[in-house]
């Protein structure tokens, strides 16, 4: 069934950012009517020319602009993180993703290397897939009373390794997890990255049992990954000196670490289920960032425009997945962060970030494609995407 499109022309003014509570009373007629494609999932697609006045910027001629937004009811859907196979590191299309979850939508997630490798935080079903040491804007995703919530803020995390040796207690620190292992590094592999660490040589120990014990497994690589732990692989043929009496230990403790750069609901992000990275938090609890230097981010990725995927919350709780095609200049031209806080503003949003875009930015609604991706071959392969399922 086609969708109807929205025509919009016309200036949008920014005005002080409100305070998060006035994100109530937001009015979004600007969108246009409403398809429902499921209970608790509106779709708006907005495409037309559009000009912006940003803060601190010379006013923008006309350019044309084309939009997905899905609203979801907290109370009514559930939303996590799939990756894009059974194993890591994989790509698969959205669509395919949306498929095999059997989601009612579904958009691009994290960021990642062109093997399906994710570049960023990431966590699922309570269980931390790949880490980071830098701070960037992320995503805590978790059910609270029946009813979707969340957190957003900057942040990283790092997994170490404690054990006993003789009368001292020894931490190491893993350079990496489920992800390629460089040589001299040590990389934690679990289920998720398949039956074995398909490693080219090095010594891996397997981590299993309870409680934890490890043991030397081989000194070629490829060892087997337990289902129920882990495999610790170091690029080399002579272990570390930090590793001294590891396979001896009466006990190993994996320890994931996140560093939460507000220092706000720490627990609740330790404890939430699914966690995304993505680059550029965009709205923090009703204040719009306005420098990112933390995040370390690409010279003028935040002030170009590009395709954007962006997942927010509202002050009415309502949570939305956006998708901003750009890299088309006769239909889209994507938007710059400035840009997007322009239009998070006028949605009433208190919370936002922007995930991973480019190519990859891609919406799937009922198994279709709803926007227009830019790559000339069509829908980019992902290593991740967020879905949208019934309660």
């Amino acid at each position: 069934m086609r969708l109807p499109i929205v025509l919009l022309c016309g200036l949008i003014l920014v005005t002080p950012w409100p305070p998060a509570r006035a994100a109530v009373d937001a009015d979004l007629s600007f969108l246009g009517r409403a398809e429902r494609v499921g209970d608790g999932v509106e779709l708006f697609r907005v495409d037309g020319d559009r000009a912006f006045v940003v803060p601190g910027e010379p006013a923008r001629p006309v350019a044309p602009r084309s939009l997905r937004l899905l609203r979801l009811d907290p109370s009514r859907v559930r939303l996590a993180s799939a990756l894009a196979g059974s194993e890591m590191p994989a790509r698969a299309t959205v669509l395919d993703i949306a498929r095999r979850t059997q989601a009612i939508a579904a958009v691009n997630a994290g960021f990642f290397a062109p093997t399906g490798d994710p570049n960023g935080l990431l966590k699922i079903d309570g269980r931390l897939l790949s880490d980071t040491g830098r701070a960037r804007g992320a995503v805590a995703l978790f059910d609270r009373a029946g009813r979707l919530d969340g957190h957003f803020d900057q942040v990283s995390a790092r997994v170490r390794l404690r054990f006993r040796s003789g009368t001292q207690w020894r931490t190491v620190r893993i350079d990496g997890v489920d992800t390629i292992r460089g040589a001299g590094r040590l990389a934690l592999y679990t289920p998720a990255s398949g039956a074995s660490t398909d490693t080219p040589g090095g010594l891996e120990w397997t981590i299993d049992g309870a409680p934890l014990r490890a043991r030397r497994t081989t000194t070629d690589g490829n060892a087997p990954i337990p289902l129920t732990g882990y495999v610790l692989s170091y690029g080399g043929h002579v272990a570390p000196p930090a590793l001294a009496g590891f396979d001896q230990a009466p006990s190993v403790e994996v320890r994931e670490s996140l560093d939460v750069r507000s220092g706000r609901h720490v627990r609740e992000w330790t404890r939430a289920g699914t966690l995304v990275g993505g680059a550029g938090l965009l709205l923090q609890e009703g204040r719009p960032l306005r420098e990112w230097a933390v995040e370390r981010l690409s010279k003028g990725f935040e002030t170009s425009a590009h395709p954007r995927t962006v997942i927010a919350r509202d002050g009415r709780g309502s949570w939305w997945l956006i998708t901003i095609d750009g890299r088309q200049p006769d239909r889209a031209i994507g938007m710059s962060f400035s840009e997007m806080q322009v239009l998070l503003a006028r949605l009433g949003a208190t919370d936002a970030l922007n995930l991973d875009g480019g190519g990859s930015t891609t919406m799937v609604v009922r198994g279709e494609v709803v926007n227009r991706p830019s790559d000339l071959t069509g829908p980019r392969p992902v290593s991740d995407a967020l879905v949208v399922t019934s309660r």
